[in-house]
């Protein structure tokens, strides 16, 4: 378990993560498994709005942080994200 002491902050960067995705989705065809981890993703997201609503920290599971990850690496494969230079 990951323990996320600003839930609000995670929330928003999954934010940028999912407005990513849909600009990426509107040019090349997404596969179903990414459309269905970004529905997950939207569900974490608004849990963690929640907790940062409340003031409150929030743990979550390995699973979900490899969810994640997994998003923004298909992201990145796909130019949904910015470039770095």
């Amino acid at each position: 378990m990951v323990e996320i002491r600003n839930p609000g902050l995670m929330a928003m960067a999954l934010e940028l993560d999912l407005a990513r995705f849909r600009q990426a989705r509107g040019i090349v065809r997404m596969p179903a498994v990414l459309e269905e981890l970004a529905e997950t993703l939207t569900r974490v997201m608004a849990m963690l709005h929640e907790a940062a609503d409340r003031e409150q920290a929030v743990d979550l599971g390995d699973e979900v942080v490899r969810l994640i990850e997994q998003f923004r690496g298909a992201l990145r494969a796909v130019g949904g994200e910015p470039a770095r230079a």
